[in-house]
């Protein structure tokens, strides 16, 4: 972790030497564009930022190399049918 103290924001990992506005920040483009590198390629970042699903199927040994098939997506994929079918009654 070369020597960084790290400090967390909105639960996400950073390196200490982060400004605290990203507006201050030399990647910092203007208020239209915003960062030149993007959220997910910040410089200060500690850690890759991770998905909802990618969150949500981490530990699963499914979920690696392809598509989740467990049985919790299975529930989700019917609850998402489910509303659909009653949007469009």
């Amino acid at each position: 972790m070369n020597g960084k103290k790290i400090k967390v924001i909105d639960s996400v990992k950073y390196y200490s030497d982060r400004p605290e506005s990203c507006r201050i920040c030399f990647f910092w483009k203007n208020r239209k564009t915003g960062c030149m590198l993007g959220k997910e390629n910040c410089y200060y970042l500690a850690e890759a930022v991770k998905t909802d699903r990618e969150k949500k199927c981490e530990g699963c040994s499914y979920g690696k190399a392809g598509p989740c098939v467990t049985a919790s997506c299975y529930r989700d994929l019917e609850i998402w049918l489910k509303s659909r079918y009653m949007e469009n009654k």
